[in-house]
């Protein structure tokens, strides 16, 4: 952002925004969506799977995966933008693939009694919940 200090912050109903991971300025509008349900199941299921408060190790297996996943080709125009954000992927991901799994009753305790494959970033990629990237073998650190 530097040399361009001016460009960032609030203008009335506009702002102005810089993305360290492409490098861009950019302006959207300021808005504020509408509350509904869907945003208090997605905000309920959120906390939920934080509460599981996954571990220091897996959390930097998700930073190190995520370099080489926003590499990847499909991922390039739209990259994720944190551990956080490629956590709630894969959660969701694993939702939609087993139906049996409810992420609104997900614990850390039910994800090692199913023995789940989103112990670890290796396990959820051999199990299809995550793409193949490389180096993914060595993301063996669990939840």
């Amino acid at each position: 952002m530097t040399g361009y200090p001016g460009l960032s912050g609030k203008s009335s109903e506009i702002v102005y925004c810089y993305s360290k991971l492409t490098g861009l300025f950019y302006a959207r509008m300021n808005t504020y969506p509408s509350l509904t349900t869907e945003n208090e199941r997605i905000g309920s299921i959120s906390a939920i799977l934080f509460r599981i408060k996954p571990s220091e190790g897996f959390k930097a297996d998700l930073r190190r995966y995520l370099d080489s996943y926003n590499s990847l080709r499909v991922n390039r125009n739209n990259p994720l933008r944190s551990w956080s954000a490629l956590y709630v992927r894969m959660m969701y991901e694993l939702a939609r693939q087993n139906s049996d799994i409810d992420l609104r009753y997900l614990t850390r305790e039910l994800i090692y009694q199913e023995d789940l494959p989103c112990r670890s970033v290796r396990r959820a990629v051999e199990a299809g919940i995550l793409p193949q990237v490389e180096y993914w073998e060595a993301y063996t650190r669990e939840i």
